[in-house]
């Protein structure tokens, strides 16, 4: 291949308005690029809502705690909730979940579901006040075992006296006629029962967050005559909810709610009417006329014409300062129709250089529009394999949208997607002074993200029950400990699911994303409903061959989720197809959600031995160390790099660390291995047999010395006032012991069982002292304090609301990724908890 058709075959797909446009207006149809059926989806964090809509704002998880006094259980694999522990510390919604965990056993027998009843009323009885109703929140796994929920959801109503609804998390429905965003506004306005209609109230449905206060909308229902103008987010019991039914009529502002309000109008009389929001004040003004016909008042009895002419001299003001400056992209994360957008800044003479979007049919007026407008405007889908090539155009000057915005780390940034809602000509106003504002701003570096304090977890009960959690949320799973070791070895990673698991990985559990380092290949497979039912593989392949095409990759990984666990797919048949589509070696590791993050890592590691270690000649020479299991799930990056200091300081030859495919092929050279976590013990071990090798599992006692000196250090505080305490070190095994061996050094005159290793993930005998334990789940974490209530535990300070309430020992904080998606330490003079 010349260099020219590798430069062709390495760039970011990009069609612009007026090419769309002709394909849109004749025979030819959408691009598969920009068809989110037709490829992998791609997972970035300009990309990340599409898969994990609650990353950046409400999936249906949040979505269905938005009603006032609601509880959730949510019935799964852990790979299905990881995410939700981002919750914890944002309106008290982590408090607010419960997790039945599935395993195995449950998803072939669905034995999980005679417990459901149990879990709701175990849930029920831990609450300090009794809820107004109960979400069962299922995922992929009972969509595919055909689970009736309403009938489980009846015999759950019947043990607690409460209202049980099911909410759907389906996301190989995502692209359905009935998609789990609208999915679960049904069942959130289905909770609405018929009651005596208010004449002079109307309902705002559509967002999970209010509408700006100072929209124009509600003045604007005022002169209508309406004195009431209520909205889910603004309900502050399930009293002010319930009232929700009183309404004289809805006014839709998402598409997304339709259906539910539609199916308000068949069962509660209450007649629903469609609004958009835009950003065109003409158009607006032509809306507010529709809807005062509707309303049967004349159109000028709610003109708005103050607010159309605020909004018209903000638009004015920015054009005439910025308009020959400001090249704008626009991303489709943020509080807009890009397209409607686009078209709203082309027409007032704006530049819009980049939309970055994917269109639907409703889009064709805009896009034919933008194409008369402004042709040369360029769109491209975030979702497309191919954008991991996309290079930051310098000319644009201004981004707008959360997307465009990290895609344009050097432009001005106007992210315009706050949790308020903006509608109407304050929206448009409101727009161009932030437009104008961003245009003023010193540094166009990386907007500073808001970091809430953190504040200590209050204690949370802890059931008896097996498998049911309500103090901690799930720990990384192994899809996501599989994934974390394919990430930086050039290859190309796909996610087989239907979107959520990639988005959980992606979103949550992989912290190189936000660390700066190049984008790693990482995909969703993107299956869709009839994808499982019907086993089709063959698009599959066809959607990896399409993208290895497009990406210089060095092999294809295969990561299990729960959907191909449950329709027995014969990974390795695809493999085999793979290699054969596409000249590529691929492997298979066969995670599928119910099992923690270092199974999967080591099954990571190990498949990529055993594909990829070369024979070592006989008589060839060995020399250099090998280091496995050094991950982001098992060390902070400072932690990582510290260590990688230290290795390489001390070693006396080349130090491999199994970031690159290179060091695979090159293991079988090494003089000895080191695996610094048991994620890396059955890799290391198989070399050891096969090639020879001697294994360590341990860390560097400088390493520990200099990376856990405050950790040290606030111990000696600890202990200064009882020198013989007992202490708990829960981490992985082999930083655990590291550590307990520095705290015996520290400490000579403890007692050689004082010092017990914990933890929620393997613990390998051959590495355990006697009176080491295992936690399988939040219960014998518990009861092992209850037996020891005067222990110091040095864990990830996640762990303190599992502890007894009446411990009366000390938790010093060492954060672990794998638990909390923590990576940096508290404040130690304020955040240990000592209790």
């Amino acid at each position: 291949m010349n260099e020219q058709d590798a430069k062709q075959r390495y760039e970011a797909y990009v069609i612009t308005a007026e090419e769309l446009a002709a394909r849109l207006g004749g025979k030819q149809a959408m691009p598969d690029e920009l068809r989110t059926d037709a490829h992998l989806i791609c997972n970035t964090p300009a990309a990340i809502d599409f898969n994990s809509p609650g990353a950046q704002g409400f999936g249906v998880k949040r979505a269905g705690l938005s009603v006032p006094g609601s509880i959730m259980l949510l019935v799964s694999p852990g790979c299905c909730g990881r995410n939700t522990a981002a919750l914890s510390g944002s309106g008290h919604y982590g408090e607010r979940f419960a997790y039945l965990a599935l395993d195995e056993t449950d998803i072939v027998t669905g034995s999980h579901l005679t417990k459901i009843p149990e879990a709701v009323r175990a849930f029920v009885a831990s609450r300090a006040e009794r809820p107004s109703v109960v979400m069962i929140c299922l995922t992929c796994v009972d969509a595919l075992l055909g689970t009736d929920m309403e009938r489980v959801c009846r015999k759950a109503e019947a043990a607690v006296g409460l209202l049980v609804r099911p909410c759907y998390m389906y996301a190989l429905t995502r692209e359905s006629q009935h998609p789990p965003m609208q999915a679960v506004r049904e069942t959130i306005y289905g909770l609405l029962q018929p009651r005596r209609k208010n004449p002079r109230q109307a309902n705002l449905l559509g967002f999970f967050t209010p509408v700006a206060a100072d929209s124009e909308l509600f003045s604007l229902l005022e002169r209508a005559g309406i004195r009431k103008v209520a909205e889910l987010a603004r309900c502050q019991t399930y009293g002010d909810f319930e009232a929700l039914a009183a309404a004289n009529f809805n006014l839709v502002l998402a598409d997304e709610a339709m259906s539910a309000a539609l199916a308000l109008e068949k069962r509660i009389g209450i007649p629903a009417i469609r609004l958009r929001r835009l950003y065109a004040t003409d158009k607006i003004a032509n809306q507010y006329r529709a809807l005062a016909h509707i309303l049967g008042l004349g159109a000028e009895a709610i003109a708005m014409e103050n607010e159309r002419e605020r909004a018209e001299q903000a638009a004015a003001d920015f054009c005439a300062q910025y308009g020959k400056k400001a090249v704008i992209a626009i991303g489709s994360r943020l509080n807009a129709n890009p397209f409607e957008l686009a078209l709203a800044l082309v027409r007032r003479g704006l530049a819009v250089r980049e939309l970055f979007a994917v269109p639907t049919a409703a889009d064709a007026f805009y896009i034919r529009q933008l194409a008369k407008l402004a042709p040369a405007t360029r769109i491209y889908s975030t979702l497309e394999p191919a954008m991991l090539h996309y290079r930051e155009d310098a000319a644009v000057s201004l981004a707008i949208g959360a997307d465009a915005c990290a895609l344009h780390p050097h432009a001005k940034k106007l992210p315009w997607n706050d949790a308020v809602q903006p509608f109407g000509y304050q929206a448009a106003q409101a727009l161009f002074e932030n437009m104008k504002n961003a245009m003023r701003q010193e540094s166009s570096g990386t907007a500073e993200k808001k970091v809430e304090a953190e504040t200590d977890d209050p204690h949370r009960p802890v059931s008896a029950m097996p498998k049911l959690s309500l103090a901690l949320p799930p720990f990384a799973p192994d899809t996501a400990g599989a994934a974390s070791v394919l990430y930086p070895l050039g290859g190309m990673t796909v996610i087989v699911d239907a979107g959520g698991c990639a988005g959980n990985i992606c979103g949550f559990d992989e912290p190189r994303w936000q660390e700066g380092g190049a984008p790693s290949a990482v995909f969703s497979a993107g299956l869709r409903d009839m994808d499982a039912i019907m086993g089709r593989d063959a698009h599959l392949v066809e959607k990896v061959r399409a993208a290895a095409t497009c990406l210089p990759v060095s092999f294809v990984g295969l990561v299990g989720t729960p959907v191909p666990a449950i329709i027995a797919t014969d990974f390795r048949a695809l493999c085999r197809m793979i290699e054969k589509n596409t000249s590529l070696p691929a492997i298979a590791v066969r995670t599928d959600g119910t099992h923690l993050y270092d199974r999967g890592a080591g099954a990571a590691y190990d498949a990529l031995v055993r594909e990829f270690a070369a024979e070592l000649p006989a008589g060839a020479p060995r020399s250099g160390l090998g280091v496995l299991g050094l991950t982001p799930l098992d060390f902070s990056k400072g932690e990582r790099q510290a260590l990688r200091k230290t290795l390489c300081r001390d070693a006396e030859g080349p130090v491999l660390f199994f970031d690159r495919l290179e060091d695979f092929q090159q293991a079988a050279k090494l003089q000895s291995i080191l695996a610094v976590s048991p994620s890396g013990l059955k890799a290391a071990r198989r070399l050891g047999r096969q090639a020879g090798i001697p294994v360590r599992a341990e860390l560097p006692p400088a390493f520990i010395r200099k990376a856990f000196a405050t950790l040290l250090a606030r111990l000696d505080s600890v202990m200064d006032s009882d020198a013989h305490r007992e202490i708990l070190i829960v981490h992985q095994q082999v930083l655990a012991n590291a550590l307990r061996r520095a705290i015996c050094q520290r400490f000579p005159e403890l007692p050689g069982r004082a010092l017990t290793v914990g933890t929620f993930f393997a613990l390998d005998r051959a590495l355990a002292q006697p009176g080491d334990c295992c936690f399988r789940a939040e219960q014998e974490f518990h009861r092992y304090l209850q037996a020891h209530p005067e222990a110091v535990v040095i864990g990830d300070k996640l762990l303190a609301r599992a502890v007894p309430e009446d411990f009366g020992g000390a938790v010093i904080d060492l954060p672990h990724f794998a638990l909390s998606g923590r990576n940096t330490t508290v404040n130690t003079a304020s955040k240990d908890r000592e209790l």
